[in-house]
């Protein structure tokens, strides 16, 4: 063994394209990040062009080996934003730019889904609400406003999974991102053929279903060219965002709550078992782990609120310590002003894909620092919406650990747990689902005997954040003013 092998995690995310490279040790040795962009083409739409997914992975994988002797990379583990398909024609190229999971134009297609299924077959095969997000959707928008295109359409792959095709030449997705389209069986974590035949989509070819941990294949001639990794590479199929984020943050257990703080906000338990919401509020989707599930509710506009208001509306971008030195010296409560965070709808736990943001109770003593605050506070009273809702239908957690961008904010962390009234934990690497993916494939390539025994070596929690009962008080009179504003702003 030397600490001069590495394995290395990419994360194909909303904003950037992340990979970090990691030795035996568990020691980050180089990381990497590439900013893509997101075309807002209308009101609720949101695109990305597949082929910036690749050209970003290519930079940060070449800047990898350029740093790092190609020849000690071991493995290549694979994660990114879930629901987001590549389209591909029959000669697999792009037949158009990707729709993605923050996309809200799909909402009469799941009404047709769950016209087509029945309730009781969406809740027993698919455990999940059908919402615009998801991969199933789209596939019948583009067979319904774009025909011509989707004639064209021979197959389609999640983000993480068309890198992965264009490293290997191997078409291969894993259960966390498989059931994301809503086209798994959550129960069996195969196709469900009975689903496909109601969609009309049985011609559609799907990626073949592969553990997390399985080497999918090689590193391309072509491929390799285009990062710098040696040809031969092998390459692991990995995880969804939120199902790797949670392995880098031993979010494991049934007795562990992740929360993370990135462009949207994720609550998110692991469980033995699929535990579907009669209400289908909560989403439950299949884990990297064997004979593993996690249930998972979301808001869509955490991060990305701040970066809105940051870079759109006051133009300081990556200003953001700046930003919390104002919201810190603003009081719990912002005096009364309060931010809902719908800025492209919301998804738990009310499934509103045309709700829109607003900052309310505002008047000419609010400062900047007021409405930066407002909108920490108002993301943390969404993910406590989602969190109440969970520990209504799962065992509460012991322990809450707080990842994503928005955690390295100590204002920020500091008011989820005050909130929340939980004490939050952080682990050391705030790496998230590239660490989880790196970690996948040192398991994948025998490293390790299982992902547990790689967790226990290479995760380790630091700070612990303590809430504040005052505060926890004084932010009740808020949320509950929240929780009421939805149904009023929502007939606006």
């Amino acid at each position: 063994m030397s600490d001069s092998e590495i394995v290395v995690g990419i994360d194909v995310g909303t904003s950037a394209v992340k990979a970090l490279a990691i030795n035996r040790s568990g020691k980050e040795v180089f990381s990497s990040s590439k900013e893509i962009y997101t075309d807002s083409v209308r009101s609720g739409w949101n695109e990305q062009e597949p082929l910036h997914w690749w050209n970003a992975s290519c930079q940060v994988l070449q800047e990898i080996t350029s740093y790092l002797d190609a020849r000690n990379i071991k493995a290549l583990g694979l994660s990114g934003q879930m629901h987001s398909p590549a389209f591909l024609d029959k000669n697999d190229n792009i037949i158009r730019p990707s729709m993605l999971w923050s996309d809200g134009r799909t909402s009469s297609q799941c009404a047709d889904i769950y016209e087509s299924l029945g309730g009781d077959r969406v809740k027993n095969i698919i455990g999940n609400p059908i919402l615009e997000g998801f991969t199933a959707p789209k596939l019948l928008w583009l067979k319904q406003h774009e025909g011509s295109n989707f004639k064209k359409l021979d197959s389609f792959l999640i983000a993480k999974d068309y890198i992965g095709f264009l490293l290997t030449g191997e078409k291969v997705t894993e259960p966390s991102d498989a059931s994301g389209t809503v086209l798994m069986d959550l129960y069996s974590c195969d196709w469900s053929k009975e689903v496909l035949t109601f969609l009309d989509l049985q011609n559609v070819e799907l990626p073949e279903i592969r553990r997390s941990t399985d080497v999918v294949g090689g590193v391309t001639r072509h491929a390799s060219k285009a990062t710098g990794l040696l040809e031969g590479t092998p390459v692991v199929a990995g995880g969804a965002d939120n199902a790797a984020a949670a392995i880098s943050t031993n979010s494991m257990r049934e007795d562990v709550c992740q929360i993370s703080l990135g462009t949207s906000g994720t609550v998110l338990q692991t469980t033995m078992r699929p535990v579907v919401d009669d209400g289908l509020r909560l989403h439950s989707f299949s884990h990297c782990l064997p004979n593993s599930w996690y249930s998972m509710g979301v808001t869509l506009n955490a991060g990305s609120s701040f970066a809105w208001f940051a870079n759109n509306v006051i133009d300081m971008p990556n200003r953001y310590g700046i930003l919390d030195d104002e919201a810190s010296i603003v009081d719990p409560g912002c005096d009364g002003l309060v931010f809902l965070p719908y800025l492209n709808g919301e998804r738990t736990p009310h499934n509103d894909p045309n709700i829109r943001g607003a900052f309310l109770r505002l008047d000419a003593s609010h400062s900047r620092g007021h409405m930066i605050r407002s909108i920490m506070e108002g993301v943390a009273f969404s993910i406590k919406e989602v969190y109440e809702l969970m520990g209504s239908l799962i065992n509460p957690a012991d322990t809450v650990v707080v990842t994503g961008g928005g955690a390295n904010s100590k204002v920020w962390s500091q008011i989820l747990a005050d909130v929340l009234g939980k004490n939050l934990s952080k682990v050391v690497t705030q790496s998230g689902p590239s660490h989880g993916a790196a970690l996948l494939s040192a398991v994948g390539i025998g490293w390790f005997n299982s992902i547990h025994a790689a967790v226990e070596r290479w995760v380790l929690l630091s700070d612990h954040i303590s809430f504040n009962r005052d505060h926890m008080e004084s932010y009740q009179e808020s949320y509950f003013y929240y929780q009421r504003a939805y149904s009023k702003v929502k007939y606006i």
